[in-house]
């Protein structure tokens, strides 16, 4: 059985090794913040942008003490065997693109696992997942500012080289890694650079409107369109179809009155697939 510690075979992910062969303008060419163990990389990147850290700064950690995911959830950081990040972005656009940035960091991810040759793939809202099982996440906190995200801290979490010992039985049947998924072990600096690259290639094209663009790969990469899903809210339980995903990056699920729904935000449950083309 393959732990993290097995598949150890590179240097850190120090900074000075990073921008070595970082082919961004500026994502992470200002600052990269390296630490062995932090609570969350997250909110040491909110600390960091409160203080005026400029956009582009990178928060990045071999271990997370109290990782974050969506709804309050712990996302679990073995060190030495994921990334665990967190950049800074000052976009000041409308508060309603909020969910579209969430799902313009996903295909960069995506886009850059892929590049690696595994196929990585996307479930709605934040999810990267490898042959139906989860390994890594999106965390996106966003600070308003007159109806407009004047901030927003994008956290990452991806499984890399995990081992299977490295997940609590919990979640187990549920995650998986790079390594676990494909055999391969990655170099995690290979990958990181590749994901800042993706990011702010991605990230630019959602500065410049190309909105359509970022949905229809969204759209290419995505494992819950077509789906018969569960949508848990805070006040109810929505079931129907998964229809599509709007302008905004919300999902439209259409349940058995006919009525459509729209998502902005909640636990996604996929049942089974429908079949047909997407």
């Amino acid at each position: 059985m393959a732990t993290s510690s097995d598949n150890t075979c590179e240097v850190s992910l120090s900074p000075e090794i990073i921008r070595k062969a970082l082919k961004t303008k500026w994502l992470g060419q200002q600052a990269i913040y390296s630490f062995n163990v932090v609570e969350s990389t997250n909110t040491e990147a909110s600390t960091l942008a409160r203080n005026g850290a400029a956009e582009g700064t990178v928060v990045l950690a071999e271990t997370q003490i109290r990782g974050r995911g969506r709804l309050g959830r712990s996302w679990i950081s073995p060190p030495g065997a994921g990334l665990y990040f967190s950049v800074i972005l000052r976009p000041e656009s409308p508060s309603q693109w909020a969910s579209l940035l969430t799902l313009t960091a996903g295909v960069a991810v995506v886009v850059a696992i892929r590049q690696a040759g595994i196929s990585a793939e996307l479930k709605w809202p934040n999810d990267i997942m490898i042959g139906n099982r989860k390994a890594g996440g999106i965390l996106t906190e966003a600070i308003f500012r007159e109806k407009s995200v004047s901030t927003a801290i994008v956290g990452i979490g991806i499984n890399v080289n995990t081992g299977t010992e490295d997940f609590p039985p919990s979640i187990g049947g549920r995650a998986t890694s790079i390594y676990l998924s494909s055999g391969k072990l990655i170099s995690r600096v290979a990958l990181f650079r590749a994901l800042l690259y993706q990011l702010e290639q991605w990230y630019e094209l959602f500065q410049k409107g190309s909105h359509e663009m970022i949905l229809k790969v969204w759209r290419e990469y995505d494992t819950t369109l077509g789906n018969l899903v569960e949508v848990c809210l805070p006040e109810l339980t929505v079931s129907g179809v998964a229809e599509d995903i709007n302008s905004m990056g919300q999902l439209l699920v259409r349940d058995q009155t006919g009525r459509l729904h729209t998502i902005i935000a909640g636990d996604v449950v996929h049942c089974h697939h429908l079949g047909g083309n997407k």
